[in-house]
């Protein structure tokens, strides 16, 4: 018996989101349920359950790469009912080091929808740790575990996949950093209540910054405040209240300038501190001749989209470093396994060995059948794992034909 590892799933890069939901098995219940009956299937010794937004995967040790194919039939008919020929296409099957390369790659973000993010570490201990807890991990993907996660902090340490920020969100922050340093007590205004508004002030919000939110209906604005702990600030006087911020983000629908240059220059004219105002909307909020005035910062949504491509281009280049890690730790670990094999072959080598000693045709089965059971269950295993080793085998070879001239002479 031969055992390989193997990586089964569907993900961003395989599947839209309408796909990829019908696979989910985000609650921890589901999962259970589903390792449960996975890890039980025939040919299946080891498994571990990945459920992210992104990606839905499966990990195993599988008896041959067979299994690997059985185990996703067996996947969909237990999400499905049936085997869609149409939903598996959206698949994938790795095995061998195809498989593991891409299990060492998840933990690093290297295969994330956005490069180098961090938030997938957590997921990937998260799914490993409710393995381990159910008895579904064992010693290979155990040791495959603690693999992945030494190569996502190489990658991280070694290379700045993770260090230039591609979140327009994240960046608008950074800018406003590098203008005030510290945003620590900094007050900021959010009017509006979009997506993006909300992601930029949950970010300033860790940076310790007041905010206070506004929109044109009330209990919009009263929602979000309550969400990212803020204050609300009446529509009314917004304008007003510019006077008394440090940030301004923009996120609205309005298809006017909700702020002009005019306006600002008489409410700022007796304000000493500077401003950032981030204008996140489409059509713009703010008017453009507003960056103009002095002690007035302004980024619109293409500044910020701007900078974030260029991030993302470091972050690939970035990434090409990365895989080569990921690399270099997939021999370690083909190394290790490829080991366990050996240590396996040998094993049965000397059951084998004694079996022939012992072996008479009393016992109901001939030499010649111990022989035939001797040749499929260790000298074809042998060769497939000798012949990675061109070294090795050629030495194997001339030894194994020293024996067999021997043999001949008698």
């Amino acid at each position: 018996m031969e055992w390989t590892i193997t990586a089964i799933g569907v993900n961003h890069q395989t599947a839209p989101v309408e796909v990829r939901e019908l696979f989910s098995c985000t609650p921890k219940e589901g999962r259970l349920e589903e390792l449960s009956f996975l890890s039980n299937l025939k040919g299946v010794k080891e498994l571990v359950l990945l459920s992210t937004c992104n990606r839905v995967e499966i990990y195993a040790l599988t008896e041959g790469e067979e299994v690997a194919f059985e185990l996703l039939e067996e996947f969909l008919k237990l999400k499905l009912g049936k085997v869609d020929e149409n939903l598996k296409k959206h698949f994938f099957v790795k095995t061998g080091r195809e498989a593991v390369e891409h299990i060492l790659s998840i933990p690093c973000g290297l295969s994330s929808m956005v490069l180098g993010e961090n938030q997938i570490t957590s997921q990937f201990k998260e799914a490993f740790e409710l393995a381990r807890r159910h008895k579904t991990l064992g010693k290979v993907l155990e040791r495959l575990y603690q693999r992945a996660l030494k190569t996502a902090k190489r990658v991280r340490s070694e290379t700045a996949v993770s260090k230039t920020p591609v979140s327009v969100s994240y960046i608008a922050v950074i800018l406003a950093k590098n203008i005030f340093g510290l945003l620590e007590g900094c007050k900021v205004l959010v009017v509006g209540a979009g997506e993006t508004a909300e992601l930029t002030a949950l970010y300033l919000k860790r940076e310790k910054a007041q905010i206070f939110v506004t929109n044109r209906t009330f209990e919009r604005a009263v929602s979000l405040a309550q969400k990212i702990g803020g204050s609300v600030i009446d529509w009314n006087r917004y304008k007003e209240f510019l006077k008394e911020v440090d940030i301004a983000i923009f996120s609205t629908a309005s298809q006017r300038y909700l702020i002009t240059a005019g306006e600002l220059s008489k409410l700022f004219r007796k304000k000493s501190t500077p401003t950032v105002f981030i204008d996140i909307s489409v059509p713009r909020n703010v008017d453009p001749k507003v960056a103009n005035l002095e002690g007035v910062f302004l980024f619109n949504i293409d500044d910020l989209r701007e900078i974030a491509e260029k991030n993302l281009q470091t972050r690939k280049e970035e990434a090409k470093k990365g895989w080569l890690i990921v690399r270099e730790e997939t021999e370690k670990f083909l190394k290790w396994f490829e080991s366990l094999e050996r240590d396996r072959l040998i094993k049965e080598l000397n059951s084998l060995v004694e079996k022939l000693k012992e072996c008479s045709l009393s016992e109901g089965e001939t030499p010649k059948e111990v022989l035939d059971r001797f040749t499929k269950r260790f000298m074809y295993p042998l060769y497939r794992v000798l012949k990675g080793n061109p070294q090795l085998l050629e030495r194997f070879v001339k030894e194994l034909k020293e024996v067999t001239q021997k043999v001949e002479k008698r």
